[in-house]
């Protein structure tokens, strides 16, 4: 535990808020600008790259537990930096009920030239037309209709069939400029003659008949995936569908199948968005990159099945071989400091090569808008900018500094890659560098002596729930509310359609004007910096375990209403990102909130600042933990302090006593 503070010839000014206060942004008075800026950045990102919608039942996706939907683990299989895929799935539809509930406009209103929908519908389209469901659709491909007072509403219907709905679809795919791919549906578990049961007389064949006649792409997932089924044999298949369910996989069956989907995709226009299939390597392993010294550095990614892989760095090798599932993990022999090194990974048909490799040590930056502040005011962070940020980017010429930068990423479920780029800080990149990342390097370098790696991973206005695993945060009876709340808002979203309606006829609005204004704010929960995992998932999840000596963390602002629950959040943030690295205790330093309240004459014991800190400093209790102290760089006036020289110093300071003393 330390605290590192001002010389103790600075004096220290003192802050105090009226406690209470209904809302976070009330409380930080500046941040409607960043959440703006993030605004801006998450829509101008959505409209320049192709969306992929997935459509369909809870074979698709599903949240009841100890079952899961394929879509849901396909969305790792494409590469974010490519495409952005949104599984709009929901249990318990049909081709009929998907359109009827504004489920299909809602995916028209966001739908756009360039974009992709995948569909799968069948297994909720039997039975009566007009029940307590009201879901059934007519069999077949043809044009008869039904028209029915509907049981469940007393609404007036017009019924059609199956194919009808199907067409429906890929009509009005293609009519905005979008690609239909048809899939049939998967195989319920239910064995015959040693055999899984197929659907190729009904609904499986019934969706190709409409693909072709469409002119859309078919991939023939049922008789797949039955074949993949059948060489399993009856037990182990069993073993991956949810417990008494013969129509529902659990995760490891989704997995499986999304893995076959994924190789059927690679035959069509979305091959180029999904990543490698004979070699892939996550992001964050790319040419200028910083390897942790001293230590052994994990390397992994896919092949092909069973392929060896064999890495070479500075004449030393590491081999190991791809599994059955193509993944692949090994450890790249310890180095000393220094560099450049060239990094050759070769597998049986593939190979890729990074230059430009420095060896020295590597920080994790993380936290939100003042980790995210870059050194210059960008067009992308226009709320930036040090204090005499022209000066210290000119003199910026530190090119054994690198910063690996991740995108602001929010996902659902953990991924396994995250958009970025290693850069080398020089006069014309360091503008974009986080400026308390760049300063603690800076001042690390000339004291160490040795090339400094810093990743980057901070998000404005995110609370610290949003960094840590949702297997932490149930391990907590603590956060339950938390989750609950999440659980709350997430059902909300996902049972109204007309929200994303709304969203994507607002977004094509704002799109159509200069976008200078502030675009529409996405209505998906798990789009919320705020919302439990959601960070962890997007952003930590896919660097983990990459070599790194230690993290340093600045945030705080956005959970200061909850501040009785810091002591527990933070903590249980650093035991997870320790757990998941498994490093040990690796070094966590983080800094304390700074004040930016003009000072009241009541007690400290009364301001929610002063509280909030004595919360963020119960984590010092931690070991290798420590604080640097703000008190006296605050700014009255604005909640991002624009003096980040003397937080990158403080924290560097803490670094080489406690790290490197």
């Amino acid at each position: 535990m330390t605290i590192m503070g001002p010389p103790a010839s600075l004096p220290h000014r003192g802050d105090a808020t009226s406690p209470g206060l209904p809302s976070i942004l009330r409380f930080m008075r500046i941040p409607l600008r960043l959440l703006l800026a993030c605004f801006l950045g998450i829509a101008a990102s959505a409209w320049a790259k192709p969306t992929l919608y997935i459509i369909g039942d809870s074979t698709v996706r599903n949240q009841t537990a100890g079952q899961r939907g394929w879509g849901d683990p396909l969305v790792a299989h494409f590469d974010p930096a490519k495409i952005e895929v949104i599984n709009r799935a929901i249990g318990g539809r049909s081709s009929r009920t998907f359109l009827t509930e504004g489920r299909w406009d809602a995916v028209m209103a966001n739908l756009k030239a360039g974009d992709f929908v995948v569909m799968q519908f069948g297994h909720n389209d039997g039975g009566k037309l007009n029940d307590e469901r009201c879901r059934a659709s007519i069999k077949g491909i043809g044009e008869e209709s039904e028209d029915i007072i509907r049981q469940t509403d007393n609404q007036p219907e017009t019924v059609h069939s199956y194919g009808w709905y199907l067409r429906k679809f890929v009509a009005d795919t293609k009519s905005k400029g979008a690609t239909p791919i048809v899939l049939s549906l998967i195989p319920r578990n239910i064995w015959k003659n040693g055999r899984i049961a197929r659907s190729t007389n009904d609904y499986g064949l019934w969706a190709k008949q409409v693909a072709e006649q469409g002119g859309a792409p078919f991939i023939d997932f049922n008789t797949l995936l039955a074949e993949r089924y059948d060489a399993l044999g009856e037990e182990k298949t069993t073993a991956i569908f949810a417990k008494g369910d013969h129509t529902h996989p659990n995760a490891d069956g989704a997995e499986l199948n999304a893995s076959v989907l994924t190789e059927s995709l690679r035959k069509t226009d979305l091959a180029n968005y999904l990543l490698p299939a004979d070699l892939w390597i996550p992001r964050v392993f790319s040419d200028h990159m910083v390897l942790q010294r001293d230590t052994p550095n994990p390397l992994w990614g896919t092949a092909r099945a069973g392929s060896p892989v064999t890495v070479t760095i500075a004449g030393k090798t590491a081999t190991t071989t791809a599994t059955a599932d193509g993944k692949f993990r090994l450890d790249l022999p310890a180095l000393p400091a220094g560099g450049p090194h060239v990094i050759e990974v070769k597998t049986s048909d593939a190979s890729r090569t990074f230059s430009d490799v420095l060896v020295g040590e590597v920080w994790l930056c993380s936290g939100q808008s003042n980790m995210d502040f870059t050194l210059a005011k960008t067009d992308k962070r226009y709320f930036a900018g040090t204090t005499n940020w022209e000066q210290e980017v000119a003199a910026a010429n530190h090119p054994e500094i690198r910063e690996f930068k991740a995108e602001w990423t929010l996902r659902e479920d953990p991924q396994q890659e995250v958009e970025g780029a290693w850069k080398a800080c020089t006069p014309e990149t360091a503008g974009d560098f986080s400026a308390v990342a760049y300063f603690f390097a800076r001042d690390l370098q000339k004291q160490l002596g040795v090339p400094i790696g810093l990743i980057t991973c901070a998000y404005g206005a995110s609370t610290a729930e949003a960094w840590i695993s949702n297997e932490k945060l149930a391990a907590t009876t603590d956060f339950k509310p938390l989750r609950d709340a999440f659980h709350k808002k997430f059902i909300a979203y996902r049972d109204n359609a007309k929200l994303f309606e709304d969203y994507g006829n607002a977004l094509a609005k704002w799109a159509a004007t200069d976008k200078k204004r502030r675009a529409p704010g996405h209505p998906d929960p798990i789009r919320d910096q705020h919302n439990p995992a959601v960070l962890y998932n997007g952003m930590i999840a896919p660097l983990v375990p990459y070599g790194i000596r230690g993290a340093i963390w600045y945030q705080g602002e956005s959970n200061v209403n909850v501040r009785k629950l810091y002591p527990a959040l933070q903590k249980s943030l650093i035991e997870d990102w320790r757990e998941r690295w498994g490093r040990g205790d690796f070094p966590f330093l983080f800094v304390q909130l700074a004040p930016h309240k003009t000072p009241h004459p009541q007690e400290p014991s009364t301001s929610s600042l002063a509280s909030m800190r004595e919360a963020q400093a119960t984590s010092l209790t931690l070991p290798h933990t420590g604080m640097a102290v703000t008190l006296d760089i605050g700014d009255e006036k604005d909640v991002h302090p624009r003096n980040k020289q003397d937080v990158g110093a403080r924290l560097a300071r803490l670094a080489l006593h406690d790290t490197y003393g």
